[in-house]
């Protein structure tokens, strides 16, 4: 990576300096060297660009990977963070369960204390009433029934005293079972509070696990966010590279087309007709005419790659230019299937006939263009002060044109 940046302000420099160079400096040396130091520069700098883009796009996968970790490790995180919050709220309910347990033996403890006073109180009671009929004296309960002045009276006051004896007994006997009773609920109560203490004991050391788990899974976490982020900085500060080459290049692109257009308007003297046929033409010169038309237009209509002919045959007419096919389509920097390979390849397999067709009328003096020059519309485009200085006519996806004031 700091190689990569150290070659690229190496070669920021040197463009910097290029275009910095005084006129007198730079007009030392011809338009086409000059052009093709160009091209050289633009080539090791899309050179440099492919290493770059092999290096950023290494560099964004590995963050992309490691998204993926930080991800997963993320999820558990939150898994984990969520199970030690369940816990912790289910700690709070036992803890809340058993203050409730506790607060209800505490009543029991108080009902259980009032159950056993009241029924000592009874028992006194009727302790001292049995007291009081048995052993009051001279009046004791013998002597009392059978004073009775009648048999009625009598069972009256046996009866009296039998339900007496029967309430007591009763009473005694109801504060005893509801003791029982309260007793037994108090023992549930305490076997139910040791119960939620245990599980609260579980809970406690569930919590501490979670809470050993969540810190390392946060630690985890966090470490690899740091090291997506540091990851896909570097792939960002890659792209940022990949950005200042490309605005490089489109530097140097527009450097190219400036020197191709002044190589161009110094191309030759003047000629004022450009039509007429060739009719000492070879077969390689058929062949070459046709693999440029199919270079340069294979893709367009009739008119397109009459259009290209027409252009060459203007070229060859014109003592401005080189007065042979051949001349004319390998003239250093003019037509770039001559330099990218795309036309060996077309003549090694053999231009498609509908190109040949084309070739032979542009031959035979057929022109739907008098210009000398074109240029890819889009190409055309990024460079508006060409229209300024030219004039010409759009035809399929090039733009056809001759220089304002000049005749060829």
């Amino acid at each position: 990576m700091k190689k990569i940046r150290r070659g690229l302000a190496c070669f920021l420099i040197a463009l910097f300096v290029v275009q910095q160079m005084p006129a007198q400096v730079v007009h030392a040396m011809t338009l086409e060297e000059k052009i093709e130091e160009l091209k050289q520069q633009m080539e090791q700098n899309k050179q440099q660009q492919d290493v770059v883009k092999n290096e950023k796009d290494n560099a964004q996968e590995k963050a992309n990977g490691l998204k993926q970790e930080e991800n997963q490790l993320g999820y558990t995180y939150n898994t984990l963070n969520n199970q030690l919050q369940s816990v912790t709220n289910e700690i709070s309910e036992t803890e809340n369960a058993i203050a409730t347990t506790t607060s209800d033996i505490e009543k029991l403890k108080k009902e259980l204390e009032e159950a056993e006073k009241a029924r000592d109180a009874q028992y006194e009671g009727m302790k001292k009433r049995i007291q009081f009929m048995y052993e009051n004296g001279n009046n004791s309960l013998l002597v009392s029934i059978l004073t009775s002045g009648s048999v009625a009276e009598f069972v009256q006051r046996a009866e009296y005293i039998s339900m007496i004896a029967s309430y007591d007994r009763k009473m005694v006997q109801s504060y005893d079972e509801l003791m029982e009773t309260i007793s037994s609920k108090s023992e549930e109560l305490s076997t139910k509070k040791k119960e939620l203490s245990a599980y609260n004991e579980t809970l406690a050391d569930k919590q501490d696990e979670l809470d050993d788990l969540v810190g390392n899974a946060g630690d985890a976490y966090a470490a690899k966010k740091g090291e997506t982020s540091a990851a896909q900085m570097t792939a960002d500060e890659l792209n940022a590279t990949i950005q200042q080459l490309e605005q490089a290049n489109a530097s140097l692109e527009a450097q190219i087309a400036q020197a191709q257009f002044e190589l161009a308007q110094q191309i030759g003297g003047d000629i004022t007709d450009t039509e007429g046929s060739m009719t000492n033409y070879s077969d390689a010169d058929l062949k070459l005419l046709a693999g440029i038309i199919q270079a340069e237009a294979g893709g367009e209509s009739t008119e397109g790659k009459l259009a290209v002919g027409s252009v060459v045959m203007n070229r060859v007419m014109s003592s401005r230019f080189p007065s042979t096919i051949s001349g004319v389509v390998y003239q250093p920097n003019q037509f770039t299937p001559t330099r990218n390979g795309v036309l060996a390849v077309i003549l090694e397999n053999g231009p498609r006939e509908d190109c040949y067709e084309i070739a032979r009328r542009v031959l035979a003096g057929e022109r739907n263009v008098s210009y000398c020059f074109f240029w890819a519309t889009w190409y055309a485009n990024q460079n508006p002060w060409i229209y300024e200085k030219t004039e010409g006519v759009f035809i399929c996806n090039q733009y056809y044109y001759n220089y304002r004031g000049e005749t060829y």
